[in-house]
């Protein structure tokens, strides 16, 4: 499956302050490229976008940091380009969220999607 192409840039005003921070801290987007990290990214080298649940401990302890410390489930979202990938790691939905609409906004050819379904919009190509 692919990302279903966005005509409206996602806001960044739908995150949270915290989540915010991150992001402009850790994910620029611009029209012809991304920075990630420190690394810039064509957005036409991009071709796999994959969000992964992060793993939790099992029990009550994996609970309360969860829910209280984490503030519910944390996600990792890898970015594939070429051979390379960037990931951003123990990310809050609303920023997995945030990143993979960017890339369905931004890049200008279809995007393949492994990950939860349902999260995103998704097309057959």
């Amino acid at each position: 499956m692919y990302l279903q192409r966005l005509n409206v840039r996602p806001s960044i005003e739908d995150l949270t302050e915290a989540e915010a921070r991150f992001v402009q801290s850790h994910f620029d987007p611009y029209a012809a490229e991304v920075i990630i990290n420190g690394e810039t990214i064509s957005w036409n080298e991009i071709g796999e976008v994959e969000v992964a649940q992060a793993p939790r401990v099992a029990g009550p302890a994996g609970w309360i940091v969860r829910r209280f410390i984490h503030g519910g489930e944390r996600y990792h979202v890898g970015i594939y380009f070429g051979r390379n990938e960037a990931v951003l790691p123990n990310v809050s939905l609303n920023i997995a969220q945030f990143i993979v609409k960017s890339v369905a906004f931004y890049a200008p050819q279809p995007v393949r999607y492994t990950g939860p379904e349902g999260l995103f919009t998704l097309a057959d190509e």
